[in-house]
């Protein structure tokens, strides 16, 4: 199964990256072939709502690093979309990737899609509209059976304990592999504070 995992924090070593790259190895151990697309690094701009891409076979009109990532969209078998929590929902660069799948909504509704979340939250409940914008977004080109909401735990610590973090992944990484990828099923997987 071709996994793509789609990283929308402008942090480069930041808590979603170590949670992604975790989920990304028990994605490999269990024997998927998995890409990371890291989208603070690429360069695309928002939406135009023109819906020019659904007129021309779904090609968007803007020349932009998207094309790349729409082709590697296209070729998975599951999407996994890594944010942090940024005001109670997706990061700006989320949002703007999301806006420009909009030439893809005829082929999403094959796709698995996952949620991989963190927050610097005191309790769950601040994580209602990231839980509630995932299911909505897949909601639009699919029936969304939500099978659960799982929490993967601790990465609660501030940013800058990264370094620590990354030294010490093994309870976050038997954590992950639990939560394996099915075929057929689209999961939220969310880490909050305890």
């Amino acid at each position: 199964m071709k996994v793509l995992v789609i990283h929308g924090s402008m942090r480069k070593n930041g808590n979603t990256g170590i949670l992604a790259d975790e989920f990304i190895r028990g994605a490999q151990d269990a024997g998927h072939g998995v890409e990371k697309v890291e989208l603070r690094d690429k360069k695309f701009g928002d939406c135009f709502g023109c819906r020019a891409c659904h007129n021309n076979g779904g090609s968007c009109v803007q020349q932009d690093d998207m094309a790349e990532i729409l082709e590697k969209v296209k070729a998975a078998d599951v999407i996994v979309l890594a944010s942090p929590l940024y005001y109670f929902t997706w990061t700006g660069l989320m949002k703007r990737f999301l806006d420009r799948t909009y030439p893809l909504l005829p082929i999403l509704q094959d796709k698995d899609f996952y949620l991989l979340t963190l927050g610097g939250v005191p309790d769950k409940k601040f994580m209602a509209n990231i839980l509630s914008d995932f299911a909505l977004y897949v909601g639009c080109f699919k029936e969304f059976n939500q099978v659960g909401v799982r929490n993967a735990g601790g990465l609660s610590a501030p940013v800058h304990w990264h370094r620590e973090l990354s030294a010490n992944r093994q309870p976050c990484r038997k954590r992950m592999k639990r939560a394996r990828i099915y075929k057929g099923e689209s999961r939220c997987l969310s880490s909050i504070r305890r």
